[in-house]
C-alpha cells in the first residue's frame, strides 16, 4: 500500500504522455537519468505511475504513488516531492494528494480545530462572526476602541488586518491596548471575544513576540503559512500551543492559474490543515477576488473531511462580502464556519456595536437558530431591566428542542446553548453563563435543572428568593456563601440554600467554576441585596 498518492492535471500530446508520465516519476525523486538507477534504489525511491487518465484533447490526469521513505516525515520534503522541479512545467497542476495514516501520524495538526475555539468562543448552533481591525495608520487607542464595541455587540473573533506592521514595541502597544478592551466588554457581556494580533515580525524575534502575547492572555494569533513557510508555520503552531488563524496572504499565485501550480482545496485545505491551521481564511466567491463557489466548497471540505487524527478546523470565507450574502454562504457553508466580514461591517451603519448586532441577527436567522442568549442579552444592554443570574423571564429563553439524550461534551450538551449575563447597574453579578438543560422544553417536570459556570473571579447576585435550590458542584471549586456561613465548595458537595436565605457563589480560583442547579419550575424573582 502506498503511502502518498498525487495526482495532477497535465497537457501533452497521446505520443508523448507516457514518457511524460515517467519522466515527473524520476525527477520528483531521484533526479538522475534513469539508466544509472538501479534495481533497488528504482524501488524503493522512484514514484509508480498509478494510472494515466485521459480528459480531453491533449489533457491528461496522471497519478502516483510513493513510499513514506521518499520524504521520511518531513513537511518540506513531501512539498518537494509533491511539487519541487516539476512547478516549473508548463501546463502541469496538483489537483489531490492522499496521505497515509502513517504518513499522517507526522503531523499534529490544528490544536484546537472546531470544538476547541467554539468551547473558547462559547457558541454553537451557528458560524461565528469575525472582523478585521482597519485600516492601517489608526492609533492604538482606535483600534482599541473598535476592538470594544465589536465585542459589546457580541461578536465572536476579532483580529488584526495582515497589513497592521510595525517594530515590537509598536506591536505591543497596539495588542495590550486591544486586550485590555476586550476584557472590559467581557465584563459586559460574560464572554471573551477572542482576538488574533498578526504576528509578521523577523525571524529573531518570533519568540519574544510569542511569548509577549502568551503572557497578555491572548488565545491565539495571524500566521500567512505562504509568507512564513508552512513547515516553520507548523512548528510556531505546535510550540505556542495558540489558537492559529492562517492568512491567504502571499497564495493566490500558487492557486490562480487553471493550468499551473496547485488546486485551492490542496493550498488552503489539506496543506494550512497539515501545517496546525485552526481557521482557515480564503476568497468567498462574489467578493473581491476570482475564486469560485466549486473552488470555497472543496476547500470547506478539505478543511472539515475525516482525516486520521487531525482535528477539523475552520473554513473561513472572506473578501468583500456583504450583508446580503450572509443567506447564501450559510446555505453553502453550514454551522461550522467562520464569517470574515471586514469593510461591510464596519460601513454598515454609524456604530461598530449595533453592526454587530444586526450582523449576529441575521446570521442566526439564516442558519435557523434561535439567537444565544449573549446576543439578546446585548440588545438590552442600555435598558434598566434587571436580570438575575438565578432568573430569566421565560420570553428571553432560547426555544430548544426537547431531547431525551443530551450528550456531554466538556460541560457543553449539544443541543443546548450557554447564555451568557450582563452586569448592570442594579444587580452585580460577573463572569457567569447558564446553560438550560431540563425544564424549559415542555418537558413533563415541575422542576428545572440548569447548569451554570463561573470564570476566574467571577460571581452570582447577591440575593434570596421564597423558594430552594439544590446545588451540586460538578467542575472546579468556589466560594459559597449561605446566609452567615461561607463555605469552601468542591467536586460533588451538595448544598441545600432554604426559603428567603441570602446567598452567593463566586470564583476567586484561576480554573471554570460549575454547577448544576435544580429550582422549582414555578417560583418568585429574587431580590437583590
Amino acid at each position: 500500500m502506498s503511502d502518498i498518492l498525487l495526482s495532477y492535471h497535465v497537457r501533452a500530446t497521446a505520443s508523448e504522455i507516457d514518457s511524460l508520465a515517467r519522466k515527473i516519476a524520476i525527477e520528483q525523486s531521484v533526479e538522475v537519468p534513469e539508466a544509472l538507477l538501479s534495481k533497488a534504489i528504482a524501488e524503493r525511491y522512484v514514484g509508480d505511475v498509478e494510472s494515466i487518465r485521459q480528459l480531453s484533447l491533449n489533457q491528461y490526469e496522471l497519478c502516483f504513488s510513493y513510499q513514506y521513505e521518499s520524504v521520511e516525515g518531513q513537511f518540506n520534503q513531501l512539498l518537494n516531492l509533491c511539487l519541487g522541479n516539476i512547478s516549473m512545467y508548463p501546463q502541469l497542476r496538483l489537483v489531490d494528494m492522499q496521505l497515509s495514516d502513517k504518513m499522517l501520524s507526522y503531523f499534529d495538526g490544528p490544536q484546537y480545530g472546531i470544538t476547541g475555539i467554539r468551547r473558547y468562543a462559547q457558541v454553537v448552533g451557528r458560524p461565528l462572526l469575525a472582523t478585521a481591525l482597519k485600516p492601517r495608520g489608526l492609533s492604538a487607542t482606535q483600534f482599541a476602541q473598535m476592538a470594544y464595541e465589536f465585542a459589546v455587540g457580541g461578536g465572536d473573533i476579532i483580529k488584526d488586518d495582515q497589513n497592521l506592521s510595525g517594530h515590537v514595541e509598536q506591536y505591543k502597544q497596539r495588542v495590550h491596548s486591544c486586550q485590555q478592551a476586550l476584557q472590559k466588554a467581557a465584563q459586559i457581556t460574560g464572554r471573551e471575544c477572542l482576538y488574533f494580533p498578526y504576528v509578521s515580525a523577523p525571524y529573531e524575534q518570533l519568540s519574544e513576540i510569542f511569548a509577549w502575547t502568551q503572557q497578555q492572555g491572548i488565545k491565539g494569533v495571524l500566521l500567512a503559512p505562504a509568507i512564513h513557510g508552512f513547515d516553520h508555520a507548523r512548528g510556531l503552531a505546535k510550540a505556542y500551543q495558540m489558537i492559529y488563524m492562517a492568512h491567504p496572504s502571499f497564495g493566490g499565485s500558487y492557486c490562480i492559474s487553471p493550468y499551473e501550480g496547485i488546486s485551492y482545496d490542496l493550498f488552503y485545505g489539506l496543506l494550512y490543515r497539515l501545517a496546525g491551521v485552526d481557521i482557515s481564511i480564503f476568497p468567498n466567491p462574489g467578493g473581491r477576488f476570482n475564486f469560485s463557489q466549486t473552488d470555497c466548497t472543496n476547500i470547506s471540505q478539505r478543511c472539515r473531511a475525516e482525516m486520521a487524527h487531525l482535528k477539523a478546523n475552520f473554513p473561513c470565507p472572506a473578501g468583500g462580502m456583504q450583508f446580503q450574502d450572509i443567506s447564501v454562504m450559510s446555505r453553502n457553508y453550514g454551522q461550522d464556519t467562520v464569517f470574515l466580514l471586514g469593510g461591510s461591517l464596519l460601513q454598515h451603519s454609524g456604530s461598530l456595536k449595533q453592526s454587530t448586532r444586526e450582523f449576529l441577527t441575521e446570521i442566526e436567522r439564516c442558519t435557523n437558530q434561535t439567537q444565544p442568549q449573549a446576543v439578546k442579552n446585548l440588545q438590552h444592554a442600555d435598558s434598566d431591566e434587571h436580570i438575575s443570574s438565578c432568573d430569566m423571564p421565560t420570553q428571553d429563553l432560547p426555544k430548544h428542542r426537547q431531547l431525551d439524550h443530551l450528550c456531554f461534551d466538556n460541560f457543553t450538551w449539544h443541543g443546548r446553548t450557554a447564555e451568557a449575563y450582563k452586569k448592570d447597574n442594579f444587580a452585580s453579578f460577573l463572569a457567569i453563563q447558564r446553560t438550560e438543560l431540563i425544564g424549559k422544553q415542555n418537558e413533563q417536570v415541575n422542576f428545572e435543572l440548569r447548569y451554570f459556570e463561573i470564570q476566574a473571579g467571577g460571581y452570582t447576585s447577591l440575593e434570596k428568593h421564597q423558594h430552594t435550590h439544590v446545588i451540586i458542584i460538578v467542575r472546579g471549586q468556589g466560594l459559597v456563601q449561605i446566609a452567615e456561613q461561607s463555605y469552601h465548595a468542591r467536586v460533588n458537595d451538595v448544598l441545600y440554600i432554604k426559603p428567603n436565605c441570602i446567598h452567593q457563589l463566586s470564583n476567586p480560583h484561576q480554573d471554570e467554576f460549575g454547577f448544576y442547579c435544580i429550582v422549582d419550575k414555578q417560583r418568585d424573582r429574587p431580590q437583590v441585596m
